[in-house]
């Protein structure tokens, strides 16, 4: 006798099969977590100020430089991504108006870069951080 798995079906031994489902399973979990953790992060379209704006993957820096222009704000920096800007829009609306150019969304400033910790990153509140120095 053999001690090796029996092969299923499909040639796969069945613990294999198994790991495979299990692992699409945490896959399709996590997915749908992570995007209803960015909708509810997802800035109101009335919003101004500093954000991050999100574009397609593949929009050229000129292009979404151009659309950050047309929503009446100014792209502050680009990130590590390509598709994600640093941007500020000082009049009510500009997350509205930036989502109507093509963005396919902003969400609070949040550190891109090197501050990122494992999966996860938390926005950066300036006016907290600068009242707490006050202090």
């Amino acid at each position: 006798m053999s001690d090796r798995p029996t092969p299923s079906s499909s040639g796969l031994p069945i613990g294999h099969g198994l790991a495979a489902a299990l692992f699409g399973g945490v896959l399709l979990v996590w997915a749908g977590l992570m995007g209803l953790s960015l909708q509810r992060a997802a800035l109101p379209d009335a919003t101004d100020g500093m954000m991050l704006a999100v574009f397609s993957p593949g929009t050229s820096d000129a292009d979404a430089m151009a659309a950050m222009a047309r929503a009446g704000g100014e792209p502050v920096r680009s990130t590590w991504l390509g598709f994600a800007w640093v941007a500020r829009g000082t009049e009510p609306g500009f997350v509205g108006r930036l989502k109507a150019e093509g963005a396919l969304g902003a969400f609070g400033e949040l550190p891109v870069g090197p501050t990122l910790g494992g999966c996860t990153a938390t926005p950066v509140d300036t006016a907290k951080i600068a009242a707490t120095r006050l202090q």
